[in-house]
């Protein structure tokens, strides 16, 4: 059988628009509810609703889970994985399958960094995108692994003091997990390595991991 890579480009380009697409760009539609924002927060200023320890780093879920944006990235996630994973290639022969899965990883490295790093003025910062990584998971290597990952993350959440600990945590359960349900083995491997890639370059750049709601603090250590 002759090696052959075929790329179904509609499926592709749908892929990556889900993918590569900033989660930033999404604050802009939510300035058109910019007043009631300010409504609502004063509210809880006063009311002293959401308020909360100033050094407390930890990933907060009833915020994370009452954030309309995370679950637009939790689509975007699994609809991007799957479609890299299912629809965009077809590959016969082990040369082929090779070449796809360098062009996945080359795809996933480039998402990874567009949702994870920012540059702002001048200064890189690390962010979590928890719930992009959480659909990225189930989706591309098309298995359960990722959700059930994530269950498990989350109820061990009240013993993890940061974004940073959370994501080595999720991927590194990933990786188990993917042994334990039999999941396929690259794909998986390639999802929880890009999960673990950020808090990994965080401890290299000693800069901290933090949370999409949060922006970091010009002083901060390596501890997040």
């Amino acid at each position: 059988m002759n090696d052959e890579l075929l790329i179904h480009w509609p499926y592709l380009l749908g892929a990556l628009a889900m993918l590569w697409f900033p989660r930033q760009w999404l604050r802009n539609g939510a300035r058109l509810f910019k007043r009631r924002r300010r409504s609502e927060s004063a509210l809880e200023k006063l009311t002293g609703r959401g308020a909360r320890d100033p050094d407390d780093k930890s990933v907060h879920l009833g915020k994370e889970f009452t954030t309309f944006r995370n679950y637009i990235d939790l689509f975007r996630g699994l609809a991007g994985g799957y479609g890299l994973s299912t629809f965009a290639f077809t590959a016969t022969g082990p040369d082929a399958a090779t070449t796809l899965l360098l062009i996945q990883g080359g795809v996933l490295l480039v998402a990874g960094f567009i949702q994870a790093v920012r540059f702002d003025g001048g200064r890189l910062s690390y962010f979590a995108p928890i719930f992009w990584f959480v659909g990225l998971s189930a989706g591309f290597p098309a298995h359960y692994t990722g959700l059930f990952s994530f269950i498990l993350v989350l109820a061990i959440n009240p013993a993890i003091p940061n974004p940073r600990l959370f994501l080595t945590a999720y991927g590194m359960i990933l990786l188990g997990l993917g042994l334990v349900f039999g999941a396929p083995s690259m794909p998986n491997a390639m999802a929880a390595g890009l999960v673990l890639l950020v808090p990994l370059a965080s401890l290299l750049s000693k800069r901290p991991v933090v949370i999409f709601s949060r922006k970091p603090r010009a002083t901060a250590g390596v501890s997040g």
